[in-house]
């Protein structure tokens, strides 16, 4: 089954493959280190420090407010939660001790 004549219209001057997955950055000049985001701004897993994954459910509207929290400031949800469990669980045994 072929294009037809409205078809190869359409499809001839598109653009080649080559041009499709072209970089669209410009690589950083060797030698130069790219520039690297704030560190109060860093997401994801701290490097050089081991990690178990977690799984959990939480309510609904627990949910939303967690995702509008983390919104809000940029960052993501885990970190939010990674922040508040060791807020949290600082408190707890400091309230053990004393």
């Amino acid at each position: 089954m072929g294009l037809g004549e409205k078809g190869k219209k359409r499809v001839s001057g598109t653009a080649k493959v080559e041009d499709l997955f072209r970089p669209t950055a410009e690589d950083s000049p060797e030698g130069q280190p790219l520039p690297q985001r704030d560190e109060a701004k860093k997401i994801g897993r701290p490097k050089g420090e081991t990690t178990k994954a977690k799984t959990f459910s939480l309510p609904l509207e627990l949910n939303r407010r967690l995702r509008r929290y983390a919104f809000e400031r940029e960052c993501s949800e885990v970190e939010v939660v990674r922040l508040a469990l060791e807020e949290y669980l600082d408190r707890a045994e400091k309230a053990l001790l004393s």
